[in-house]
């Protein structure tokens, strides 16, 4: 589990100081964005695969442009995936730590802070963060499921 991270920091790592760059918040963002794209392309293409292509070529047939098409038909269809690749990446990259440690150089990430107080002993900042992120965590849930069971009580009422 710990091995893709780890290889993609390292590899990442070497690649750019042949090129002359430096480990930074650069090589970091870099480095999370290679390993994260999987997930997000994984997400967005499944979602493409339930389209139905027939949706496009009546709008493209009834006189819509392909940015028409595009914005008004295939962007909302796309929205559900794009939110959840969203969310998923901004998890991974807390998660991925080892892509971090390696390429971070001087510089120090949120996920490498955290780890660096484990270590040498917790701070109340980062026990106040922790419950930051769990109390942003469950008001976000709440807020989904009140608005799913909205939408679900419309629909019924609209049959």
């Amino acid at each position: 589990m710990l091995t893709p991270g780890v290889i993609i920091g390292i590899s990442t790592l070497i690649f750019w100081r042949q090129l002359g760059v430096s480990g930074g918040i650069f090589l970091t963002v870099l480095g999370q964005s290679t390993f994260i794209a999987a997930y997000v392309m994984l997400m967005v293409t499944a979602r493409l695969q339930r389209f139905d292509r027939t949706m496009e070529r009546a709008a493209l047939d009834l006189g819509a442009s392909q940015w028409q098409m595009f914005r008004r038909i295939l962007l909302p269809y796309l929205k559900p995936a794009i939110y959840s690749a969203a969310v998923i990446a901004f998890l991974q990259s807390f998660e991925n730590y080892n892509t971090s440690l390696f390429v971070v150089g001087y510089d120090t990430t949120l996920t490498v802070y955290i780890a660096s107080k484990v270590r040498t002993g917790l701070t109340p900042a980062v026990n106040a963060l922790g419950l930051i992120l769990i109390l942003v965590t469950v008001v976000l849930a709440v807020a989904y499921e009140v608005k799913r069971r909205r939408e679900a009580a419309r629909t019924v009422k609209g049959v």
